[in-house]
């Protein structure tokens, strides 16, 4: 059994927004980013230590910035002294402040004016903040539109930054220049399953862990199970428990990485939910609702009944987003749950998490010395604990050790194939809901859709 460390919701937000993804703005004097990167000038910390210990431990440099404003926008609160956690940030918010003599402010904008506010003070010459934690679905846009600044412009990225590969990449949304920056992909982002422990118990089942142990978490196995779940405990013949519930879209995306596929492909920029191994996870999607009729439907709220009937045991597993499960889930249920990942399809060789959805940090075009900026929102971040905090993290939602272990292994089955932005999300969701709804089939869906995604594609793309 995992030890169960203490974390609020909110505390668990406030640690991974902004120790793990902090971000922030300021007021600008000059409208194109520094060449030389900062003005200001290191100089040493007093030395106190006899001439011997200055040498194995030379002294940090400091920085006199002036007292500057140092501002970080996100859509939350910044951290607060009531928890550990925003304790522990605050104390290093603090030498950081002391480090360059600035004054760090946390700027909590509202995220349906979100976009309005950073391009036109961006426009202004006096951007709104001095590093923006931007929404999923605006960096390609801001990218082609020409307000943000790449790291690159003023640094070299890979000797001078902590960042890993991974994120230099993603960062770079194709262009060759890393514009987005986290210490890691944010924990609560990630996806997979939640089942019902009580339900496979009772149905006499082994759990997916079982079946991932023995290689079998697999399509086959996945309706197997499902089937079994789907029951009349009341014995009237009637349907009162189910397999599997969820929005159309939050099966289907899943299913098609499962699959070896992707709804768009970064490398050629093109949609690909027409690839045969979208179409055939949209297949397996249909008949899960309507030939193997394992699937409990929603009642007109596909975001609010699918988490409800999980709570009130009547599904077995739920497709999840693992950010529910602070709000949702945790200390809310009779039954006990676990997290696994996504069964894999015929098509792939491994499990796969699709990861389509990465909020950044940023700075926008016109924030004065950038790259003195980035170093303190990089002197702000934990990157040395990153696998201990999320284990931290992981422990708090899940009691047991095969889910926590799950939960972090999602980083190492992640692939990016990121749609956000491009209108790929929107214009997919009516089609997937068609397509169990029995109006249309996976191919003739697609195939009417795919013109209208690909334009969509291209319009965001040019910077529209």
């Amino acid at each position: 059994m995992v030890k169960m460390k203490s974390l609020s919701f909110t505390a668990l937000i406030i640690a991974l927004l902004f120790s793990l993804a902090a971000c922030g703005g300021g007021n600008n004097e000059t409208s194109q980013p520094s060449d030389s990167g900062s003005t200001s000038q290191p100089t040493a910390s007093a030395a106190t230590e006899s001439p011997s210990a200055s040498a194995s431990a030379p002294a940090e440099e400091t920085y006199d910035l002036g007292g500057r404003e140092i501002r970080l926008a996100s859509w939350g609160e910044g951290p607060k002294a009531d928890t550990p956690e925003g304790q522990k940030i605050l104390e290093r918010v603090a030498e950081v402040e002391k480090k360059y003599n600035v004054k760090i402010t946390y700027v909590n904008q509202d995220w349906g004016t979100y976009a309005e506010k950073f391009t036109t003070s961006v426009m202004a010459g006096e951007p709104f903040a001095d590093v923006v934690y931007l929404p999923a679905n605006l960096p390609l846009t801001m990218i082609k539109g020409g307000y943000l600044t790449a790291l690159d412009d003023f640094m070299n990225v890979k000797e001078e930054t902590k960042l890993s590969d991974q994120i230099i990449e993603a960062g770079s949304y194709g262009t060759g220049k890393t514009y987005g920056f986290l210490t890691a992909p944010p924990l609560f982002d990630n996806t997979g399953l939640l089942y019902n422990k009580r339900m496979l118990a009772d149905a006499g089942l082994p759990t997916p862990e079982e079946y991932i142990k023995k290689g079998e978490w697999n399509w086959d196995t996945f309706v197997e199970v499902l089937k079994k779940l789907t029951i009349s405990k009341s014995g009237n013949g009637e349907i009162d428990q189910w397999g599997l519930t969820g929005a159309p879209h939050s099966v289907g995306y899943p299913l098609i990485y499962s699959n070896g596929g992707v709804l768009y492909d970064e490398a050629t920029q093109k949609a690909a939910v027409d690839s045969p191994e979208a179409i055939e996870a949209l297949e397996f999607e249909n008949k899960l609702y309507n030939e193997y009729k394992v699937f409990k439907r929603d009642e007109g709220n596909d975001w609010e009944d699918p988490a409800r009937y999980f709570v009130e045991g009547k599904v077995g597993f739920y497709p999840v987003q693992l950010f529910e499960v602070p709000p949702r889930f945790l200390d809310k249920m009779a039954d006990g749950y676990g997290f696994v990942p996504w069964p894999m399809g015929p098509k792939a060789t491994d499990y796969v998490m699709g990861q389509p959805q990465m909020h950044v940090n940023v700075i926008p075009r016109g924030v004065k010395d950038p790259k003195m900026v980035y170093k303190i929102w990089e002197d702000l971040q934990f990157f040395d604990t990153i696998e201990e905090d999320n284990r931290v993290i992981a422990e708090s939602w899940f009691s047991d050790e095969d889910s926590v272990n799950e939960a972090l292994n999602t980083y190492k089955i992640m692939k990016f194939a990121r749609y956000s932005g491009l209108g790929v999300d929107e214009l997919m969701r009516p089609l997937l809901k068609d397509i169990v709804d029995g109006k249309v089939t996976p191919a003739a869906g697609v195939a009417q859709a795919l013109p209208v995604i690909q334009a969509s594609i291209d319009k965001a793309l040019q910077g529209n």
